[in-house]
């Protein structure tokens, strides 16, 4: 038997090599065959070629069986992976000095182990380079993408000062830097993270973001120049956008560019009553806009109670759906039961009290030129803030609303998990019926001024209506200032 297992041969061009089950399992796994069915699958052709007695067989025949039979019992996903493999038996090439020679496991091993890897985690890494660069279709790469490739893995597995010591004993520094123009002296390290935020920023999925800026990264690459324009940067961004994700998402990314260039400050509003989301979407929203500032109205209410005691304004120190019960007397407390005017009153009381350190706040980023999202109970369209006809920045405001009496309730049970019962919920839904009757008035509000009313009960849908209401309000300033440029003659 053994000698028949030496007589089976797999046919690469003109040569003849052995068939050997180990590599094809890699490559089954690596195209996302779980290994029990990539196992059965080479047992079962190895077996079905030697009952024909079919000694050899041709590398492309061999890898269409096994996609075959891939698609059979895996699905059309795994099989498409195979097909796009350099097979296991095609040796790799490096290219070098317009040379080439075959790529060596062994070779990335020993530069490896020079910046301070165990020899089996250097060969592990060498391995994770080979079937990456198979994995791909690639059979034969220049030196230089080599060492980029070994490059960013150590630096995503092990961190970048390894990644330094790697390029500077081993090799040149392999990253690509961008330049505001062609003659810049300085520049900036590309930066796949700031890119898939970017990306996100238009409405992309992370893990879909982060694919395009690493094809954006690739594409760059393969120019083969190490300072690029930042003018290309954007220009292959908006194609691939263009190309695979439509034309929307790139007026969009040309949207968001605008908004972290621009001198002129955004800001935006974002109100809503308790455990519609507001703190979490805020987040999200600064950071897919890239704002650094988030204020909440609670902090801007802490601080006041700080500096004004109870006694003085009791209203100051009540929650927002208790503040009418500062007006009862001691005897009231109990027995009086809330009714929509004096909720709704004792709620604009505060918003009042609040209103002049929400506008002080407001205008002061505004002065220093930075956008701001500032997000609150208190920030109740046609009373606070106060800033819709500030020509110094753009302010966008936003009403958020769980309209599901249910969803409601359950958001109050998760904020507690997550806030490790810092703000329990039985407090909220001791008061529950109040709060909606504040969501009901701030909603009315919103409708009366124009201002966007978004739904919160999908987290992730919410952020991304909430960027399109940003974007397409600068779309509509930026339109609008063309309207009002006279057309040269």
């Amino acid at each position: 038997m053994s000698n028949k297992r030496r007589d089976l041969r797999v046919l690469v061009g003109s040569t003849k090599r052995p068939f050997g089950s180990g590599l094809l399992i890699e490559s089954l796994q690596a195209a996302g065959v779980p290994t029990e069915v990539a196992v059965r699958l080479v047992r079962e052709t190895e077996k079905d070629l030697r009952q024909r007695n079919q000694r050899v067989v041709r590398v492309e025949d061999l890898m269409e069986r096994l996609a075959r039979a891939v698609d059979a019992r895996v699905g059309q996903g795994a099989a498409q992976a195979l097909r796009r493999q350099t097979p296991p038996f095609v040796a790799l090439e490096v290219e070098r000095d317009g040379k080439t020679q075959p790529f060596e496991r062994a070779t990335v091993v020993k530069a490896l182990e020079k910046v301070g890897l165990s020899f089996k985690s250097a060969n592990l890494m060498a391995e994770h380079v080979e079937q990456s660069l198979r994995g791909e279709g690639v059979q034969r790469v220049s030196e230089r993408e080599l060492g980029r490739r070994v490059a960013l893995l150590l630096e995503a597995r092990y961190g970048r000062e390894l990644r330094s010591r790697f390029e500077a004993d081993v090799m040149q520094p392999l990253e690509i830097m961008i330049v505001d123009d062609e003659g810049a002296s300085r520049g900036l390290p590309f930066s796949r993270g700031i890119l898939t935020q970017s990306l996100m920023g238009v409405g992309l999925g992370p893990e879909r973001s982060h694919a395009f800026a690493r094809r954006i990264e690739d594409v760059l690459w393969r120019r083969g120049e190490v300072r690029v324009p930042r003018v290309v940067v954007r220009r292959e961004v908006r194609r691939l956008l263009t190309d695979e994700a439509g034309k929307a998402f790139a007026e969009r990314y040309e949207m968001m560019r605008r908004v972290r260039s621009s001198d002129r400050p955004i800001v935006v509003v974002i109100g809503g009553t308790a455990g519609v989301g507001k703190s979490i979407i805020a987040a999200e929203l600064a950071y897919r806009l890239g704002i650094a500032r988030v204020v909440s109205t609670d902090s801007v209410r802490q601080a006041l109670r700080s500096l004004i005691s109870a006694e003085l304004s009791p209203v100051l120190h009540a929650s927002s759906y208790a503040a009418w019960r500062a007006d009862l007397l001691p005897s009231e407390q109990v027995s009086v039961k809330p009714k929509r005017k004096r909720v709704l009153r004792g709620f604009q009381t505060q918003v009042m009290q609040l209103a002049t350190a929400v506008d002080a706040i407001v205008a002061r980023q505004v002065t220093e030129a930075t956008s701001l999202v500032m997000e609150g109970i208190h920030l109740v369209p046609g009373l606070s803030p106060r800033l819709h006809g500030s020509q110094d920045a753009l302010v966008v405001q936003l009403m958020l609303s769980v309209s599901d009496e249910d969803d409601h309730r359950e958001n109050f049970g998760r904020r507690e998990q997550i806030t490790m019962a810092r703000r329990p919920s039985a407090r909220y839904l001791e008061h529950f019926a109040e709060i909606r009757m504040l969501q009901g008035f701030v909603l009315r509000q919103a409708t009366r001024e124009g201002v966007s009313v978004i739904e919160t009960s999908d987290t992730d849908k919410s952020v991304d209506r909430c960027v399109e209401a940003v974007l397409d309000a600068v779309k509509a300033e930026l339109e609008a200032t063309l309207e009002l440029t006279p057309a040269r003659s």
